[in-house]
């Protein structure tokens, strides 16, 4: 058990650093980013690097003994991380504008709603199986989520930017 832990452990970490690495692509513009293959990649990459995820929940050796008011309560939070990343998810879907900051639904009241939904899931499945070392790696996960946002805030940042400009106009 401790050895599969692991094991899925480490997929995730290298899909965690997949998925940053293509963030900081798309930060620096590069066309690689912008590949269709590359995108769909990163689609399957996500699809792997949860999937690790959900197993290390289950094959964590170290359990923590918690009552089950609080198990409640991961389980309650893992529903709404999921709630929240499909629901913005959905907000997304018929978005075509990629550079235009999308300002009204869930995204009026929460700026990054799809990663809080990731960030509130990763803490609280892991108190609900109660996975000690899952949640502990949690810092790890959060952090890298955080560098997401960050970086997506940056390149949103530097379009407005850009859009402010005397002179600019998408009309060619």
């Amino acid at each position: 058990m401790e050895t599969m832990f692991f094991i899925w452990f480490g997929i995730c970490f290298v899909c965690y650093m997949v998925r940053t690495v293509f963030n900081i692509l798309q930060y620096k513009k590069s066309s690689l980013a912008e590949n269709k293959k590359v995108v769909t990649s990163i689609f399957i990459v996500m699809g792997i690097l949860w999937f690790s995820w959900a197993q290390m929940c289950f094959s964590d050796p170290m359990r923590m003994n918690i009552p089950n008011w609080i198990r409640c309560i991961g389980l309650l939070s893992f529903l709404i991380g999921v709630f929240l990343f499909i629901f913005s998810h959905i907000k997304l879907k018929g978005f075509e504008d990629k550079e235009k900051l999308i300002m009204t639904g869930i995204y009026s009241k929460i700026r990054n709603p799809m990663y809080l939904g990731f960030i509130i899931w990763i803490i609280g499945f892991p108190i609900f199986t109660q996975s000690l070392l899952t949640l502990a790696s949690s810092a790890i996960w959060v952090s890298h989520i955080i560098y997401w946002k960050i970086l997506e805030e940056r390149n949103t940042e530097s379009i407005e930017n850009i859009k402010r400009r005397p002179g600019f106009s998408i009309d060619k």
